[in-house]
């Protein structure tokens, strides 16, 4: 199984932190994470108190790693951002997050209709599997927080919503009063206009691997509607209006000045 292939690479669990954040902690991660910033002082409280319970409820089992009291609330202060208006319970889906020192090598192989079997190697930083655990990557963890269109804790917690639907698909369920067709029509149109730039060998807006499944092309959107959300409403405005309803946020509006004026 490959949860014992991950001990045999990264030998056992470090002991779990017996000292939770406290108060200076939780204010220094708050101000350490450029996404972070700009919420009212309901919403950062709401945020505070939703990390707080994201590490009280789920097992954090560290592979060869050991995480600072600051580390682990600037881990949960991103993976309770998703959820700030949504709340923990659309995280029930899982019980455990596994943090490793860095990716993982895994050889594919997949058989085309004719029979012929092609094998690559594919690297993961992160890993969600239905009803099962959250793996995520240190060394990629510690590029998180910033403007920049990337975040693996929201891209496989994204997966973690989705699942919530049954099968990974792009197709999480909608809070009350969203319209599924709506939802659908935006979603699809984006998707298929990311393929055909990339059948036309154009450079895309957002990261490319979107295009892998329509489970990718949810995931990557939602790191982009919380890291560059001028970007994702810009490329994919239908899409942005979307997930401004699904998640109940407005990024964009605390998209800081200072980057504007400098033409990020």
């Amino acid at each position: 199984m490959f949860w014992s292939r991950l001990l045999n690479w990264f030998g056992r669990t470090s002991p779990r932190q017996e000292n939770a954040p406290g108060a200076l902690e939780w204010q220094q991660a708050l101000a350490a994470v450029p996404i972070l910033q700009g919420f009212s002082p309901i919403d950062e409280a709401r945020l505070t108190t939703l990390a707080q319970q994201f590490l009280a409820r789920k097992t954090l089992t560290q592979l060869g790693v050991e995480l600072t009291p600051r580390q682990q609330a600037v881990l949960a202060l991103q993976a309770a951002l998703p959820i700030l208006h949504l709340g923990l319970d659309w995280y029930r889906g899982f019980h455990e997050v596994i943090i490793i020192p860095e990716p993982v090598t895994r050889r594919q192989e997949v058989q085309d209709e004719f029979g012929l079997v092609s094998e690559w190697e594919e690297e993961n930083a992160g890993e969600s599997w239905p009803q099962g655990p959250l793996v995520l990557a240190w060394s990629e963890l510690q590029q998180d927080g910033d403007w920049d269109g990337f975040n693996l804790v929201i891209h496989e917690l994204s997966h973690k919503l989705d699942m919530l639907g049954g099968d990974a698909d792009g197709a999480p369920p909608l809070p009350h009063g969203m319209d599924p067709r709506q939802w659908t029509q935006a979603m699809q149109q984006a998707f298929d206009a990311l393929n055909a730039q990339l059948a036309r060998d154009e450079v895309t807006d957002i990261d490319p691997y979107a295009a892998e499944h329509p489970a990718e092309f949810f995931a990557v959107c939602s790191e982009c509607f919380f890291t560059d959300p001028l970007r994702l409403r810009a490329v994919y405005p239908a899409v942005y209006e979307q997930f401004e309803r699904f998640y109940d946020q407005q990024p964009a509006a605390r998209f800081p000045a200072t980057r504007l004026l400098a033409g990020e």
